[in-house]
């Protein structure tokens, strides 16, 4: 999807910014969650912070404690304090009890 297009679905402001000095575009901020864009300002993942609900497969996967993320998404692989699932590009940081936050990136996004 294009950038363009992500900004007329939210009635909310955004601000952009850079997330590393290595970023190859802006990410737009709105606030509960990021939307990562290829160079070609399409749309490459979202990063959803607390305030919002996801689910998969009619199974909520955030918020989500930590103790459940193995249980509730099949497949995913804990890294560190993160976990990630290459297949659904699905990524969790769980640096507390609870998780942090959850990307969900576009198909092979962590190949």
């Amino acid at each position: 999807m294009p950038r363009d297009d992500v900004h007329g679905l939210f009635k909310e402001k955004w601000t952009e910014f850079k997330k590393t000095k290595y970023s190859k575009n802006t990410t737009d901020n709105y606030g509960k969650f990021h939307v990562y864009y290829t160079p070609d300002n399409l749309v490459e993942a979202v990063e959803i912070f607390e305030g919002i609900e996801l689910s998969l497969y009619n199974n909520i996967i955030f918020p989500i404690k930590v103790c459940e993320i193995e249980n509730r998404i099949s497949g995913i692989e804990k890294n560190g304090l993160s976990y990630i699932h290459k297949a659904k590009s699905i990524g969790i940081e769980a640096n507390k009890e609870v998780a942090e936050n959850i990307l969900v990136g576009a198909e092979d996004y962590f190949s």
